[in-house]
């Protein structure tokens, strides 16, 4: 080696510049006195550098620190996987020994450290409270018919792997209300045929599932009474009630197809109103779109007791309305009743749909659905019968106008409408029953006058077609209608009387005393 070469080795080396002094080949033979990572020359470790030196951390996630070896000349190099990683709190936070991939199990602050080589350095990771990471809807599609309810679960999922049931926290959303409702958090309604997207929104997360509202199906018919006994030439009215798949009843006498299988026994008119022609036994059938249900009726002749010296008039039995009587407004589909109007009603009060409540008396309830509202709904059913299988003191195959006429108690049968214009007067007590195979129609200003003993708890009218009682009429007695709606005109009044009937009632400005 020439004397320049040999100098400027000697300067470099002993000015330990780092560049130079490998060019010029310090160390006396080659690799003598580096670092066995680094393969620098002369250099040491000075320090181990955890990063970052903070980091905060949900509950259940994992934060991933970094190791860096210092060198006493200024150079670093990465030295994660070299070195020994420990925690201070196990049971706020766990690290992998090898790698430095540090776990939060619990809120708090965890030292996180790596050694190597002699050298250690310190970080602090700080473990939050777990982190919302998703929310869900289940079940995630559902069908339901119309007036039908679904509750919808939603569930959030958090960083340390727990799910919370969160439904009543979260805000629910129908992208269709005219097909699916939601109101009570969760809980769908089907309003009618659609489909809909049902969201649900909580801690920032939104999640998704879809709702449709199918059309309901005809599941079954049913017919009622299931058996009857009638006397020859009485009646007997029969209900055919048809239940949908969306759990819904309607009551669809007028629309199924009715027969007798011995028409020689009993016959039966499309309105349900069968007669006894002869003894014996019948079966009466109700057909609606391939749906069949089947009743019995048995006829039997009417035996009359032996006369006795100057008998007495027998006493007929008032006709027994069950919990029904209760009611001063009953109807099994609805009650339309004028906004803003005058109505009062002094009794209870009941149907499913109702456009205006009408004003209750105090002391009475409006019932809108449960058990006392069916119970009511069921005695009527019987009550109708009741008056129905009574055997008729007056029977007429034609109608008849009431108004001008003075009656004393019996049961008065028609084959044809019964209509009243003017006064009808009722004289003495008793029970008075007034049936009709057709309408029962009152005109304007009408009235019907109790007098010498007559009661309204004891006169009923029981008319298969609607009923139709002329504004500011004056009626009494309780209507029981089977399967055809009610309309009381406007301003009359029931000071003494009901309105009961498995179909609709309409009122306007009346005044309804039970």
């Amino acid at each position: 080696m020439n004397a320049f070469k040999r100098y400027t080795k000697i300067l470099f080396c002993s000015a330990g510049l780092l560049a130079a002094a490998l060019v010029a080949g310090c160390g006396g033979g080659g690799d003598q006195g580096r670092d066995p990572i680094l393969g620098l020359p002369g250099a040491s470790l000075v320090s181990i550098a955890v990063t970052p030196a903070t980091a905060s951390i949900a509950l259940g996630t994992s934060q991933q620190f970094v190791a860096t070896a210092v060198y006493s000349d200024g150079s670093a190099q990465d030295v994660s996987t070299k070195s020994a990683w420990t925690t201070a709190t196990p049971a706020v936070a766990t690290v992998t020994a090898a790698s430095g991939n540090a776990t939060g199990l619990s809120q708090g602050s965890a030292a996180i450290s790596a050694t190597f080589n002699g050298k250690t350095g310190t970080a602090v990771l700080t473990v939050a409270p777990a982190a919302l990471m998703s929310l869900q809807i289940t079940p995630a599609a559902v069908t339901l018919f119309a007036g039908e309810t679904r509750q919808l679960t939603a569930t959030a999922t958090y960083s340390d792997g727990t799910a919370v049931d969160v439904t009543t926290q979260s805000q629910f959303t129908s992208a269709n209300t005219a097909a699916v409702s939601t109101t009570t958090p969760g809980l769908l309604r089907g309003v009618a045929e659609g489909s809909s997207i049902i969201s649900a929104a909580f801690g920032g997360k939104i999640a998704n599932s879809t709702a449709t509202t199918a059309a309901a199906t005809l599941s079954s018919i049913s017919i009622s009474p299931a058996s009857a006994t009638v006397n020859l030439g009485a009646t007997q009215t029969y209900v055919v009630t048809a239940r949908y798949s969306d759990n819904s009843t309607a009551i669809v006498t007028s629309s199924a197809a009715l027969s007798s299988s011995v028409t020689g026994v009993a016959t039966i008119l499309n309105t349900g109103v069968a007669t006894g022609v002869s003894v014996g036994t019948t079966t009466i059938t109700a057909n609606l779109n391939g749906q069949t249900a089947n009743a019995s009726m048995n006829v039997v002749a009417v035996v009359l007791p032996e006369p006795t010296p100057n008998p007495e008039p027998p006493v007929l039995a008032g006709v027994n309305l069950g919990s029904a009587a209760n009611f001063a407004v009953l109807a099994g589909t609805s009650i339309t009743n004028n906004a803003g109007g005058t109505t009062l009603i002094t009794g209870n009060v009941g149907a499913p749909s109702q456009t205006t409540d009408p004003t209750l008396a105090a002391g009475f309830t409006n019932y809108k659905s449960g058990a006392i509202l069916a119970q009511a709904m069921s005695d009527l059913q019987v009550a109708i019968s009741d008056a129905n299988s009574r055997t008729c003191t007056v029977s007429s195959a034609s109608g008849v106008n009431l108004g001008g006429l003075t009656l004393t108690p019996g049961v008065y049968c028609y084959a044809g409408a019964i209509s009243l214009t003017g006064t009808l007067k009722l004289n003495g007590p008793g029970v008075y029953i007034f049936r009709t195979a057709m309408t029962l129609n009152t005109a304007a200003n009408s009235i019907v006058e109790l007098t010498n003993g007559a009661t309204a708890g004891n006169l009923t009218w029981v008319p298969v077609g609607p009923t139709t009682l002329g504004a500011n009429s004056v009626f009494k007695g309780s209507i029981l209608g089977q399967a055809a709606a009610i309309t009381v005109g406007d301003n009359t009044t029931l000071l003494n009387g009901r309105v009961l009937t498995a179909a609709a009632v309409t009122l306007s400005n009346n005044q309804i005393t039970k």
